[in-house]
């Protein structure tokens, strides 16, 4: 795990002390194997910890990096850039009538609002804890965020949002196994799926985030990459949701991930 990850995903008073989202399912997963969890914090550094030997599994990759070194699985968890609306209402935005859009400034979510609406639909925030506020307090109608890590700042700072639908392509958060290793992989696969299908995904997605998360449902507006976008635009929340608007990235997942103590 990356011990700087930042809520939902690893958080810790001390080493002795992890607990998220990853934790959860890195427990899960052991379990459904039959072995003993250990826990080691490769701050950032999944594939030297794979190569080295220290690790058998990472949590947290995205399938852009996949490697020669490293096997990168499905999914245990689906994102992407998600509209959040307060909950309740199901109105999917169109461009030609989009309505202020709260997002993080100078970030992913920022620049697939202001491809998708235009400038004058995004309502910049300094953080996303600031960016759900606007919606709380009715100054603007939507946020857009990361899937994962837009339902837990919601969830901890009990504003009652539900993601209405995806600003271009969905990713995830996928686990890295080294390359060379294929009897774990097909281990790790099918220990997925059974975590999947016997409910304690669900009871790990509802204690982190509120509630199942299933993006399937939910309608995409597209995200042109022909609008031009200054240099810098997107890079803060690049660092923060997996550089791009497609996927989030654990190893820089804790730049705008919610840290703790970041809420009220």
């Amino acid at each position: 795990i990356d011990a700087d990850g930042g809520a939902p995903f690893v958080t810790s008073s001390s080493s002795a002390s992890y607990a998220g989202l990853d934790v959860d399912m890195a427990a899960a997963l052991a379990d459904q194997l039959g072995l003993k969890l250990e826990l080691v914090d490769v701050a950032g550094n999944a594939s030297s910890a794979l190569a080295d030997g220290d690790v058998d599994i990472v949590m947290s990759q995205t399938s852009t990096e996949k490697s020669s070194t490293m096997w990168v699985s499905d999914p245990y968890i689906e994102t992407g850039v998600a509209l959040f609306a307060s909950n309740g209402s199901t109105t999917v935005p169109e461009s030609v009538q989009a309505s202020s859009i709260a997002a993080q400034s100078s970030s992913t979510s920022a620049w697939a609002v202001q491809n998708a609406f235009g400038d004058d639909a995004l309502n910049p925030a300094s953080d996303l804890v600031s960016a759900f506020s606007l919606v709380e307090t009715g100054k603007s109608q939507y946020v857009a965020a990361d899937a994962v890590i837009g339902s837990y700042a919601a969830l901890v700072q009990s504003v009652d949002v539900q993601p209405i639908a995806l600003l271009g392509s969905k990713g995830g958060y996928c686990i890295g196994v080294d390359s060379s290793n294929q009897e774990l992989q097909k281990a790790i696969s099918a220990a997925l799926t059974a975590v999947r299908g016997n409910g304690v995904f669900d009871a790990v997605c509802t204690k982190w985030l509120g509630s199942p998360m299933n993006l399937d449902a939910l309608s995409t507006i597209e995200v042109s990459s022909s609008k031009s976008v200054s240099a810098g635009d997107d890079s803060d929340e690049k660092s923060a949701e997996g550089g791009s608007a497609e996927t989030a990235s654990s190893s820089t997942a804790g730049a705008n991930a919610v840290q703790p103590g970041s809420t009220r």
